[in-house]
């Protein structure tokens, strides 16, 4: 029997279709790209092998001294919350004051702590460190206090929190005198406190305006 042999169709575009462009003449963008994005990689690998030791030992006395002013605050009623969660970093013996440090806790990997009051009237009010590289690729650490200087509304987007910040600390995370950041968190906590017993953040506030350089101010969304 003969095989029967199948014809190629050969596809017509139909009138006024555009002719298939030819591909792009090489200019190297594709390897070099792969280049540029390789030695990205190689360098953000590299990061994550960085000696994190001392960055470690300034978290553990941050959430050490953080978490004892929570519990100064809540023997008077008044309510803090602690980031990263005291659930993550401590084992209690005796909530809240008899703990230890969990051993297996990553302390260096920490970039944010922050205690942020929760008491009626003070959302937004919050004691904030984090870490960050300077433009010559130093790190970082710095504090600030940040709180809600009132809200408005906007046509778009609904009422907003104009929330400002005085910076407290700044330092090379390398060079981070304790003493100093003492010295930073005793005035702060004491005029904080002190507001809270008068029943009115203005005191504390004019403080902070006054005592400290002004930080950013921006707008957020007030969840009403």
């Amino acid at each position: 029997m003969a095989r029967k042999v199948s014809k190629k169709v050969t596809s017509v575009p139909e009138p006024g279709t555009p002719a298939p462009e030819p591909p792009l003449a090489d200019d190297d963008f594709v390897s070099s790209l792969k280049n540029e994005l390789t030695k990205t990689q190689e360098a953000a690998n590299s990061k994550t092998g960085e000696d994190l030791t001392q960055r470690a030992e300034i978290n553990r006395r941050l959430l050490q001294d953080l978490w004892e002013v929570h519990n100064q605050f809540e023997e008077v009623s008044v309510h803090l919350t602690i980031d990263p969660s005291q659930t993550l970093f401590a084992t209690f013996a005796e909530y809240p004051t008899k703990w230890t440090f969990k051993e297996n806790f990553d302390f260096g990997a920490v970039k944010t702590i922050e205690l942020a009051d929760r008491a009626s009237g003070w959302v937004g009010f919050t004691l904030r460190f984090w870490y960050y590289r300077t433009p010559e690729g130093k790190s970082h650490v710095r504090g600030i206090f940040e709180w809600c200087d009132g809200e408005s509304y906007h046509r778009y987007s609904g009422w907003m929190r104009m929330m400002s910040q005085a910076v407290l600390f700044d330092s090379d995370e390398d060079e981070v005198k304790v003493g100093e950041l003492h010295r930073v968190l005793k005035d702060v906590v004491v005029q904080w406190y002190a507001a809270h017993l008068a029943r009115t953040p203005e005191s504390f506030v004019a403080h902070l305006k006054e005592k400290y350089p002004k930080g950013a101010s921006y707008a957020k969304e007030s969840y009403r």
